[in-house]
Formats: C-alpha cells, structure tokens, sequence
C-alpha cells in the first residue's frame, strides 16, 4: 500500500477494492421446490443470489409460461443477497407431466442459468399442524386459579394461627371469644 496513506484512507481503498470485487462476481441462487398442500401451488424459491437484477420463471418443455404462474418481487436478505420466488399452479396438471415444467434462474446481465425440474420427491411440504379441540387454555386457567386460592388459604390459616399463639388449636377452630 502506499506508505503515506492514513489509517482512515487505507480503510477506504479497501472498502473500494471489496466493493468492486464483490460488484464484479456474482453469487448463484439456492434454489427449492415447496408445496402447502396437494391442491396449493408449487413455488420454486430462489435464495442467496447476488446482484438483484435476475429473472425467475417457470418453463413447459422449455417455453417460458404466462398462464398459471405468479412471480413474486425480489427482496434482499440480511447477508446482502437477494431471493425471489415463482408460485405455478398445478391443480389441473396430472402428475405424470409434472417433468416437462422446470423453474428456471437467470441472471439478466450474464448467461448463468440454474435451474430445477418439477418432479414429485424434490418437493418440500410445509407441515400444517391441526388444531387440537382440548381446551387447554381452560385447564391451565384452572389449575392456577386453584393454586391461588390454596396459596390464599394456608396464608389465612397461618395468619390465624399467628394470632392464636396461646392455644394449639388447627387452623379455623377460633376458642377466643
């Protein structure tokens, strides 16, 4: 480096060269297939690229589809990369023909292309728990509020006992008149 050079102005020229090598590279996407449900859509979800300035799309036989698909806006993430994801919708797509559809990435300033075919065991399913009809709420609730009345209760009964300290008498029977 150049030995005149301050601290500070060190610091930026490395600052500048990280960001210049970092501006020059790219970084390829992670990408996975989810599904809700059976009856849901597919979403192919592309995460950890780098620049934003990307496309993804889903493709039948190779041909970009307009029909049945929702693409959604890219959003950053908290490293600096981006994702971005394509719901399609199967419902009245059979499952045998689910092969000619891939989610395809593409980075619209170089030719890098990622991309996954539809296909059933690549598929992740989000677990949608049932709701349970045992009232738990309620049996907790009970379970406090009866420990707080036994609590309220021996603290009377040692109050009574506190003040009865002449005779030995179990907690309620009172012989002072």
């Amino acid at each position: 480096m150049y030995p005149s050079m301050s601290p500070v102005g060190k610091m930026r020229l490395i600052i500048t060269l990280l960001l210049i090598i970092r501006i020059s590279s790219s970084d390829l996407p992670s990408i996975s297939l989810v599904q809700k449900s059976p009856s849901s859509p597919v979403t192919c979800h592309a995460t950890g690229f780098y620049p934003e300035e990307a496309v993804l799309f889903w493709a039948r036989n190779g041909k970009k589809l307009l029909e049945g698909v929702d693409i959604e806006d890219t959003v950053p993430n908290s490293d600096g990369t981006f994702q971005k994801s394509a719901k399609l919708n199967v419902s009245s797509v059979p499952v045998e023909d689910w092969e000619t559809f891939s989610c395809v990435f593409h980075f619209t300033e170089t030719e890098e292309i990622v991309s996954i075919q539809l296909n059933k065991k690549d598929i992740q399913t989000e677990i949608i728990y049932p709701t349970t009809k045992f009232p738990l709420g309620l049996v907790i609730g009970a379970i406090v509020g009866f420990l707080i009345i036994a609590i309220v209760f021996a603290g009377v009964c040692q109050y009574k006992k506190s003040l009865s300290n002449r005779h030995m008498f179990p907690c309620g029977h009172d012989t002072t008149l």
